[in-house]
């Protein structure tokens, strides 16, 4: 065997000990501080401007808070011409439109961001991740208008009749086909998230060290072994916040939805009747709502919706710090 032997001159180490004390014996410089004082200044503002935000929300939404107590959270009852006024079933209406969502967007996504990453020839994966950038600056009321005069007659004749016949999971698509349902919304939200999660997963995998893809291939996996044993699993942690950030994108998302769901605070028997979300409640009824009450009560939605939303974003970040550090895979690849 034979050891690589590293020789440290005397003459480099005083180099670099004399480096080390000029810097430390030379104050911060005029731009030093400057930006120093900046970046505090903006910590600051911001923060300024979060507690800003959060009091007046609390204050807005106190009279509806007073009027239906803790009750407001869960309600099942949305009935501004009665008085009744609950957030719960329209939370319901967020999470299952947002749930479906997702169950559409991330296989693709991830598939697609698979496909331009690893598999697919470079003059093809560069047009196409153009191509789904440019969808991530389409308006959303220009998605909600394509959704609504496009997709919905689309949806009414084809999609959910197809879909209701189908054994075992029709029973998630009965009753009458009525084209904006909870279905459509969820369809035109994983349209609209997608971009989101096509580059920030394709980013997480190019961040894969090359030695990892070379040890598998040297190991004799094919490419798709390579994506699903060394590729994926080094890039999880990406993936998993690309997914929040699509989470995020689609719950807070409101004008698209409120054109294509129905807007029908009730309790869906399935994935073709009307709903109502959070955001879509909010951009229906604010100018229609009665001073008093009403106003509190749709500013109170935009409370829950703000919590909602910072509790996803909170429980991605502590399952991206609860996963394993991607340098691990590094330093085995290196051994």
């Amino acid at each position: 065997m034979s050891s690589d032997v590293v020789v440290v001159l005397p003459t480099a180490v005083g180099r670099v000990s004399g480096i080390r004390e000029a810097l430390s014996r030379r104050g911060p410089r005029s731009g030093d501080r400057v930006y120093t004082g900046l970046r505090w200044s903006g910590a600051g503002l911001f923060g300024l401007v979060v507690a800003a935000l959060l009091v007046s929300i609390t204050g807005a939404s106190a009279q509806a808070l007073t009027h239906a107590g803790f009750g407001f959270l869960w309600s099942a009852t949305w009935n501004p011409a009665a008085g009744q006024y609950g957030a719960g079933i329209l939370v319901v209406g967020t999470i299952i439109t947002t749930g479906v969502a997702m169950l559409l967007v991330v296989p693709v996504g991830l598939g697609t961001a698979i496909l331009l990453s690893e598999l697919a020839p470079r003059w093809l994966a560069a047009p196409v991740s153009t191509l789904i950038g440019l969808l991530a600056a389409v308006p959303s009321i220009v998605v909600g208008l394509w959704g609504l005069l496009v997709l919905t007659p689309v949806f009414a004749n084809l999609v959910e009749p197809f879909l209701g016949g189908l054994p075992l999971l029709g029973w998630f698509f009965r009753g009458p086909a009525y084209g904006p349902s909870i279905l459509l919304a969820s369809a035109v939200l994983a349209v609209m998230t997608l971009p989101t999660v096509v580059a920030l997963s394709r980013t997480a995998m190019g961040g894969v060290p090359v030695v990892d893809r070379e040890a598998a291939l040297a190991l004799g996996a094919t490419r798709w072994q390579v994506v699903r044993t060394a590729v994926l699993p080094a890039a999880r942690s990406g993936i998993r916040a690309a997914v929040t950030l699509a989470v995020g994108r689609a719950l807070g998302e409101s004008i698209a939805v409120a054109m294509v769901i129905g807007n029908r605070p009730a309790i869906p028997d399935s994935l073709t009747a009307p709903g109502a979300t959070l955001g879509s409640a909010i951009v229906n009824q604010f100018a229609e709502a009665t001073p008093g009450i009403g106003t509190s009560s749709i500013i109170a939605l935009g409370a829950v919706l703000l919590i909602l939303t910072v509790a996803v974003n909170a429980g991605g970040e502590l399952l991206l710090r609860g996963s394993p550090a991607a340098g691990h895979n590094t330093a085995g690849a290196q051994r």
